[in-house]
């Protein structure tokens, strides 16, 4: 019988990264402080992913999130900042994904078809609330200031606590 690698399941991590790469170059390309949290938080979910740490993973989305929000304080324009908001959510989630499903059942095991349902599920969820979320921005006619900015990150602060509460326990 053979020992199963306990990593990172591949589909996801590549997933997870391209989510934060996107992230990192749409904070990046309009604010400087949010591209240097970017990139530290891109850097923490890399480690996290090679390493199969959930902490790592977990900092990694979170200062990778800081960056988003500094890039909208700082003037990034709300599309920026949607788009930064998904890049970070799907990065955080698909990277969690790919480290549980490493633990629970090894790399080495067949989950393409899982791991393809996760993300276009994520994907689905995360444009979904961002069109949404971008909809009532829209169509509020308030314009751009700070209170809609803090609103609007608190809108995606609020969907990944949702996503992470649905999730069954662990038997």
């Amino acid at each position: 019988m053979m020992e199963l690698t306990r990593k990172p399941t591949r589909q996801n991590t590549v997933a997870s990264i391209t989510g934060a790469v996107v992230a990192l170059v749409v904070i990046g390309s309009g604010s400087p402080a949010g591209g240097l949290f970017g990139l530290v938080g891109l850097g923490l979910l890399a480690l996290g992913l090679h390493r199969g740490a959930r902490l790592a993973v977990d900092f990694g989305g979170g200062v990778l999130f800081i960056g988003v929000i500094l890039g909208g304080l700082q003037g990034l324009s709300p599309e920026a900042t949607v788009i930064g908001a998904v890049g970070t959510l799907l990065a955080w989630d698909l990277a969690n994904s790919a480290v549980e499903l490493g633990e629970q059942l090894g790399r080495e095991t067949k989950t393409d078809r899982l791991e393809a349902v996760h993300i276009v599920t994520s994907l689905a969820v995360g444009l979904l609330s961002a069109t949404l979320g971008y909809g009532v921005f829209i169509f509020s006619g308030a314009g751009y200031s700070l209170g809609v900015a803090v609103l609007l990150i608190l809108a995606v602060v609020f969907l990944i606590a949702g996503l992470r509460s649905s999730e069954p326990a662990a038997a």
